[in-house]
C-alpha cells in the first residue's frame, strides 16, 4: 500500500492513539575535562564508594517484546516489532521510577521510526500510592516517535494495587482514561480487563478499545511476568477506510539487584533535568510545546532569586547539592530561553570582575543549559572579556563545550582562550574547540574559515612536547572527526600518549575503529591502554561490543580494567 499522509491530518496521532501512546505532549558531554564538572559531583567524588549500596533501591530487569500493528481499510499502515530488555528502578522517597530500555532490536515499517539513542534514554514514571501510572517524564531531546513507543510499552503493562479477590480502578494511557477491572486468579496470578475509554484526551480521535493483562507476581507483589494484548478501533471512518490497531507486550523478569549509591544519585538527578510529567496531548508545534514547558518551569522565578538559591546550596550534604543545583540550572536555562534579556543580563554579571567562583558556576551553567545563541554569545563575550575573572572564563569555556550552538563567534572566543597563559583555561578551551567541531559537523556548518578541527590537527603537527600532544589528542577525541583517525592511530605507539589516543577513538565512525579498539583491549600489555579502550567501548555499538566485553570480563585480571569493562556492560545492558 502506498502511504498517503495528507488525508490523515484529520486524525491527530492516529497510530499512537490506537496503540495507547498519544503524542506526549547538547547534553553535557562527559568527555570534557573533569575540571568542568563543578556544578555536580566530579567523577572522582562519585566513585569514592563504588561498592556502597542503597538499602531500599532495587533494579528489576525484564526481557521485553512489543508488537504493534495498525491497519487502514484493512491494509497495513504501521507495523513495529521490538525486542530487548527494560529495567525499572523505583527511587526511594519519591513517586518516581526510572525505566531504561537497553539492548534494543527494532523493526519499523510504514511509520515514523524512533531514534535508537532516544529509545535508550531513561524515562521517569510517575506513580501514585496504588502504583497507578500518572505520567511519564522525558528528556526534552527525545523524539516524538520514541515517546509514543515507550509510552505504549509502559502503559500497556501498568497495574494498580488492590485488596481482595477483585477491584477496579480508573487508569490512563496515551489515548485517555479507561476503567480497569482486576481479578485475582490465585496466590500469584492477577488478570486485568480493559474495556473502552471513560474519557479521551483532548484532541484525540474517539476509540473503542479492549485489552487483557495477565500478571504473575512474587510473594511481595513484585511483577515476575506481564503479558498484555489490546485491540482498538476508531469510531469514525476515515477517507481511507476503518482504522484499527493491535498491541502486544510481554515482560519476563531476568535479573534483580540492589543498586549503588552512584546509580541511585544519577537516577535522582534526572528529576531536575526532565520535562514535567504528562501522558498525552494533541500534536502541536514542537517550538510551542517546548516554550510551554519552559514557561511552566520558569514561572515565578527571576535571575536574582535563582542566583541566591544556588548560593544557598553551599555547605549542604553532597547527595542533596547535585540534584538541587541541577534543578536550579535547568530552571535558569528555561528562564533564559523565554526571556533572552535575562540571558544577556546573566552574561553581564558573569563578566563582572567581582563575581565569585560559585556565582560564575551558576551563571555559566544556566547559560549553558539555555542552549540559545544569545546564551552562547554571552559566554563567548565573557571568555574574551579582560574584566572577567579567570574562573568565569573557565566556566564559560566549559558551558560552550556543552552547548548545541557553534558559530564563528564561539569558535573565535575559544580559540583566544586556547592561547591563554592560564593552563586550565587553555586546556578547557582546547577541549571545547573539539566539541565545537563535532557540533558544527552535526549541523552541517563546517566550512572554510570555520573548521576548528583543522586548527587542532595543525597544532598537533607542530607540538613540541607530549603534554601538549596529549591535550590535543583529547580535544580531537571530543570532535569525533574521521580526519583525526590516523593521528590517533599513530599516537598509539607512544607509551605516554597511547591511553589518551585510545579513548579519543570513541566517537569516530571510521570502519576500522572497533577492530582497532578490540585489538588494543585484548593485546596491549599496558593496563592504562586497556582501561581506556573499554572506556571508549561504552560509546560504541552495543550489539557489537557486548559479546567482546563479556569475553574480556572473563579473561581480564586487572581491577581497574575490570571496572571499566563492567561500567561499559552496565551502560549497554543494565
Amino acid at each position: 500500500m502506498k502511504r498517503r499522509w495528507s488525508p490523515l491530518a484529520a486524525l491527530p496521532l492516529l497510530a499512537a492513539t490506537l496503540l495507547g501512546g498519544g503524542a506526549l505532549l547538547q547534553r553535557a558531554d562527559p568527555t570534557v575535562s573533569a575540571t568542568a564538572a563543578t556544578a555536580a559531583p566530579s567523577p572522582a567524588e562519585a566513585s569514592s564508594a563504588p561498592n556502597a549500596r542503597a538499602e531500599a533501591a532495587e533494579r528489576r530487569v525484564y526481557a521485553v517484546t512489543l508488537s504493534q500493528h495498525v491497519t487502514i481499510g484493512g491494509d497495513t499502515f504501521v507495523e513495529t516489532r521490538l525486542e530487548g530488555r527494560i529495567s525499572f528502578l523505583p527511587i526511594p522517597g519519591t513517586d518516581l521510577t526510572e525505566a531504561r530500555l537497553v539492548d534494543v532490536s527494532l523493526d519499523v515499517s510504514g511509520g515514523e521510526s524512533p531514534s535508537m539513542a532516544d529509545l535508550r534514554r531513561p524515562v521517569l514514571l510517575v506513580r501514585d500510592a496504588q502504583g497507578r501510572l500518572e505520567g511519564v517524564r522525558f528528556d526534552a531531546r527525545t523524539d516524538r516517535a520514541s515517546r509514543l513507543l515507550l509510552t505504549s510499552l509502559v502503559t500497556a503493562t501498568q497495574s494498580t494495587h488492590g485488596k481482595g479477590a477483585a477491584w477496579s480502578a480508573d487508569e490512563k494511557d496515551g489515548s485517555g482514561v479507561y476503567r480497569a477491572d482486576y481479578e485475582r486468579k490465585g496466590e500469584r496470578t492477577i488478570a486485568r480487563r480493559k474495556r473502552g475509554y471513560v474519557r479521551m484526551h483532548e484532541g484525540l480521535t474517539p476509540l473503542s478499545a479492549e485489552g487483557d493483562l495477565h500478571l504473575v507476581v512474587d510473594g511481595a507483589g513484585g511483577i515476575e511476568s506481564a503479558t498484555a494484548h489490546e485491540v482498538s478501533r476508531t469510531s469514525r471512518t476515515t477517507a481511507l477506510g476503518d482504522v484499527a490497531g493491535e498491541l502486544e507486550v510481554a515482560l519476563r523478569l531476568v535479573d534483580r539487584a540492589q543498586v549503588s549509591i552512584v546509580e541511585l544519585a544519577a537516577a535522582r538527578a534526572l528529576a531536575g533535568a526532565y520535562e514535567a510529567p504528562q501522558m498525552a496531548a494533541p500534536r502541536q508545534d514542537r517550538r510551542a510545546s517546548k516554550r510551554d514547558m519552559d514557561e511552566r518551569r520558569a514561572a515565578g522565578h527571576d535571575l536574582a532569586e535563582l542566583r541566591a538559591a544556588f548560593a544557598a546550596t553551599d555547605g549542604q550534604p553532597r547527595e542533596k547539592v547535585g540534584p538541587r543545583r541541577a534543578t536550579l540550572l535547568h530552571t535558569a536555562g528555561a528562564l533564559f530561553r523565554i526571556r533572552p534579556e535575562e540571558a544577556l543580563e546573566a552574561g553581564k554579571q558573569l563578566a563582572a570582575g567581582d563575581v565569585t567562583d560559585a556565582e560564575a558556576n551558576f551563571l555559566a551553567g544556566g547559560l549553558g543549559a539555555a542552549g540559545t545563541e544569545e546564551a552562547a554569545h554571552a559566554l563567548a563575550e565573557t571568555l574574551t572579556s579582560p574584566e572577567a575573572t579567570i574562573e568565569a572564563r573557565r566556566q564559560s569555556a566549559v558551558s560552550l563545550a556543552m552547548m548545541p550552538v557553534a558559530d564563528a563567534d564561539t569558535v573565535a572566543a575559544l580559540s583566544k582562550g586556547a592561547e591563554s597563559d592560564d593552563p586550565a583555561l587553555r586546556n578547557l578551551s582546547t577541549m571545547a574547540l573539539g566539541a565545537e567541531g563535532r557540533t558544527l559537523a552535526a549541523n552541517g556548518d563546517v566550512g572554510e574559515g570555520l573548521d576548528p578541527v583543522a586548527g587542532l590537527l595543525a597544532r598537533y603537527a607542530s607540538a613540541t612536547d607530549d603534554v601538549e600532544r596529549d591535550m590535543l589528542l583529547a580535544a580531537l577525541g571530543n570532535s569525533g572527526d574521521a580526519r583525526a583517525f590516523e593521528v590517533l592511530r599513530g599516537a598509539l605507539v607512544s607509551p605516554t600518549l597511547a591511553p589518551t589516543a585510545a579513548y579519543a577513538l570513541r566517537f569516530i565512525a571510521a570502519p576500522d575503529v572497533d577492530a582497532l579498539l578490540h585489538t588494543l583491549g585484548t593485546t596491549s600489555l599496558d593496563r592504562e591502554v586497556r582501561r581506556a579502550t573499554y572506556r571508549a567501548a561504552l560509546f560504541r555499538d552495543a550489539s557489537l561490543w557486548l559479546p567482546w566485553l563479556e569475553i574480556a570480563l572473563a579473561k581480564e585480571n586487572d581491577t581497574q580494567v575490570l571496572e571499566a569493562i563492567r561500567a561499559a556492560i552496565a551502560h549497554m545492558a543494565p
